[in-house]
């Protein structure tokens, strides 16, 4: 019973969060967020159109808290790829893992660092190709 008030009283407090951010954004305060008035949120500007589920052109509330929601779960799911990518590259022996960064955004990974030999980098690109859940490796190691 506890553990459920506690989940209650966070998703009151998230909604609320998001109803403020909402009204932050309502620049001309018509109850509906333009496609400028969505760009300093810009995970949510990014896919706009999506989040536009009645085609209006604008988002309303509902659409806002949906599209609020859903980028949340989109960063979970990014977080937890990232760890497989590191945890991947952490195991592969001859790797240098920790030159390497790796940036995650709708199972796109972007590799970045130095690396002393091209082999290293190749083969960072091919085993993240690899991991589970990866759509795209875009790999910008350079050989230092």
């Amino acid at each position: 019973m506890r553990a459920l008030l506690i989940l209650v009283s966070a998703t009151s407090a998230s909604i609320a969060a998001a109803q403020s951010d909402f009204a932050g954004l309502d620049r001309d305060g018509d109850g509906f967020l333009s496609r400028s008035e969505v760009a300093p949120a810009q995970h949510i500007a990014r896919r706009f159109a999506q989040f536009d589920l009645d085609r209006d052109r604008r988002l309303s509330l509902p659409e806002f808290l949906a599209a609020r929601e859903e980028e949340a779960r989109r960063a979970e799911r990014d977080a937890a790829l990232t760890a497989r990518v590191k945890q991947a590259l952490g195991t592969a022996s001859g790797l240098q893992a920790k030159a390497i960064a790796i940036e995650t955004y709708e199972g796109r990974v972007q590799l970045t660092g130095f690396v002393p030999v091209a082999d290293m980098a190749s083969r960072a690109g091919r085993l993240v190709a690899g991991v589970s859940g990866v759509r795209t490796v875009h790999n910008n190691i350079t050989v230092k």
